[in-house]
């Protein structure tokens, strides 16, 4: 089976949710940290642990925050659309929270979409995060790359969605890739072959290009 596995932000939305939520909630020194990740010093399920658990908004005002500033990229309802009338498989895996991809996914009315981020628990004294594999362990490091090499170990082809920093690892272990903004200069940089999308009209050709290459 084809396996789209798709990241979120930055990807499925215009723009880093996780990064306008830690700016309108978070510490003034949320950029310091972010930085650290970036450097290396962390990985990002480390900084989002660290970052998230200073941020005291409530669900509520999480959720209405997202309702209000969310930019779907162009076509994502029509690619959607397209993998269930085709019988690809697409899952969202992010290492952002579920409490905002989630809250996301709803509102578009796709519920029904698999989606795999951290899980959040709300607490007065800051957001406690988590990730687990897919087996249900607990993870700290490869969050995604954990889910793209599930996929393959069960026999699927797997085609990578994605723009940055943590989806070099994972789009590394994935038979096809479709990147834009950093994820696409780190695969120019190392000779891979990918494709390149702007918006999802894009991905949709893209991944059916691909879905009859594996027909074949």
């Amino acid at each position: 089976m084809l396996v789209v596995q798709c990241d979120f932000d930055d990807t499925i939305t215009v723009g880093n949710v996780s990064a306008a939520i830690r700016a309108a909630f978070g510490p003034d020194n949320w950029q310091e940290m972010e930085d650290e990740y970036i450097a290396g010093k962390l990985s990002v399920e480390e900084s989002n642990i660290r970052q998230f658990g200073l941020v005291t908004a409530s669900r509520r005002e999480i959720e209405e925050f997202v309702r209000g500033d969310v930019v779907i990229r162009y076509a994502f309802d029509e690619f959607v659309d397209y993998c269930r009338g085709e019988d690809v498989r697409l899952v969202v895996v992010s290492s952002g929270l579920d409490i905002y991809v989630n809250a996301t996914i709803d509102s578009l009315g796709f519920d029904h979409l698999e989606v795999h981020a951290g899980v959040t628990q709300v607490t007065p004294q800051g957001l406690r995060v988590s990730y687990s594999d897919p087996s249900g362990a607990g993870i700290t490091v490869g969050f995604k790359d954990s889910y793209v090499s599930h996929f393959k170990a069960q026999g699927h082809t797997v085609a990578y969605i994605g723009d940055g920093l943590s989806d070099h690892a994972p789009a590394g272990l994935a038979d096809y890739v479709i990147a834009r903004d950093g994820l696409a200069d780190h695969m120019d940089s190392l000779g891979m072959p990918h494709y390149k999308f702007e918006n999802f009209d894009d991905v949709g050709k893209h991944v059916e290009e691909i879905r009859q290459m594996s027909l074949h």
